[in-house]
């Protein structure tokens, strides 16, 4: 038998890497991956660390990779530690011996042990990388979806705003810029926590479109909404990489009081597509009312992308929500103690009467979760009662009571991850 071995980065890495990509991604053979390419990932996403790239080495040959790009993402349950997963790939002349799914399995067992709540990743719908992340546990949350317009279409949105400027964004507006994203990802779940850091390098210094694509920045890629000194929005806009007669607006955030700053960066993105000469519009823009009243030309396509999640560690997981939970709510419940178990692990908590605790006593409830509708309620695709309804339940309370103390628990919102954070 043939000597396997799974280890993490060590120096050279950085030549074999690139090669397995670009003989596995055609993606990264057009980008020209390179060792300098590479290396520059590290510094230019914080949650991509060396040590973080896991290998597979056959006789002393690297033939299967997974890196992973440690994210903190928004969810029902408060700010979780992600395991994101990325670059899964095994040499063509070794698939189908079972490498991707052993590294992964080595992976996710790692981020379990470092007490990460969640793992995550993005992949290809009805494929084969599919089938193997299911078999490991991860779980369907959503397709990905994006929205166009034929440039003629989206110019009859393109309206006017009066007392708005819309300008070149510069290094001093760094920190409005910053407020604005973090405020406006209070409203959904996913919207990664992002680092200064990842602001400096991946939008104010070039443009990202990807956690590991990117374009020079030009003029007008990054503009805010400006009234009065006070900048009111921003917006991220490029010729797309992969189809020249589309504007691609990558990120398009406003002050949540001001939708009229949401209308100008809109029509300024419309009115450079025309400029440039384009053709269509597409953008990634959240499920939410006023972004869909502005957008109303424009319809939805659903790629061929997955959004696939699994939960690592239940008690870390909990622990966090419970520090979120909401006790105004708690106030307004009587006290509740339910057992939740997930794959085998078990937790207690108490919640109600203003508390929300963990909890080593008997319970009122034991609910065997459906792992499906678990992690689809931690990004907002399925409620408290659909958790309930699909899941094993022993109570001895009514049913409406333990939704009423799971909500103190767990506050769904829609899911938005703009492109510059996917990995």
């Amino acid at each position: 038998m043939s000597e396997v071995s799974i280890r993490v980065y060590k120096a050279g890495d950085e030549e074999r890497i690139p090669s397995l990509l670009r003989r596995c991604f055609d993606t990264f053979n057009r980008y020209g991956l390179d060792r300098e390419k590479w290396l520059e990932y590290a510094r230019l996403n914080e949650g991509f660390k060396l040590e973080g790239a896991y290998v597979l080495e056959v006789e002393g040959s690297v033939v299967s990779h997974v890196q992973v790009v440690e994210k903190t993402l928004r969810t029902a349950a408060g700010l979780l530690l992600t395991a994101g997963i990325a670059n899964v790939s095994t040499d063509p002349q070794y698939r189908g011996r079972g490498y991707a799914t052993k590294l992964l399995g080595s992976v996710m067992e790692d981020y379990r042990g470092r007490q990460f709540p969640l793992t995550a990743l993005f992949t290809g719908f009805a494929s084969g990388p599919q089938r193997i992340y299911r078999r490991l546990g991860y779980v369907d949350v959503c397709l990905e979806e994006t929205f166009t317009a034929p440039l003629s279409d989206a110019e009859r949105r393109a309206l006017k705003v009066s007392g708005i400027e819309v300008r070149e964004a510069e290094e001093r507006d760094l920190p409005a810029l910053m407020r604005l994203y973090e405020e406006m990802g209070e409203c959904f779940t996913g919207w990664p926590h992002r680092p200064e850091n990842d602001w400096r390098e991946k939008i104010f210094a070039r443009t990202a479109y990807h956690s590991f694509f990117y374009v020079p920045r030009e003029e007008g890629n990054l503009v805010v909404a400006e009234e009065g000194g006070e900048v009111l929005g921003y917006a991220v806009t490029i010729r797309s990489p992969q189809e020249p007669d589309f504007m691609w607006l990558l990120e398009l955030v406003y002050k949540r009081d001001r939708p009229d700053a949401l209308q100008s960066l809109y029509t300024y993105a419309v009115k450079r597509a025309a400029t440039l000469g384009l053709k269509a519009v597409r953008a990634s823009i959240p499920r939410e009312d006023t972004y869909r009243r502005v957008f109303r030309e424009f319809k939805s396509q659903v790629g061929g992308g997955v959004y696939m999640v699994e939960v690592l560690d239940l008690e870390a997981l909990t622990k966090e929500a419970l520090r979120t939970a909401d006790l105004r709510a708690s106030s307004l419940i009587p006290a509740t103690s339910i057992e939740l178990r997930y794959r085998g692990k078990a937790v207690k908590v108490r919640l109600g009467d203003g508390e929300a605790t963990l909890h080593d006593g008997d319970v009122d409830a034991k609910i065997d979760v459906n792992p499906e509708e678990f992690n689809r309620l931690l990004f907002g695709f399925s409620s408290v009662e659909d958790l309930i309804l699909g899941s094993y339940i022993k109570s001895d309370v009514p049913l409406k009571r333990v939704a009423e103390a799971l909500s103190v628990l767990f506050s769904p919102k829609p899911l938005h991850i703009w492109p510059v954070d996917h990995w």
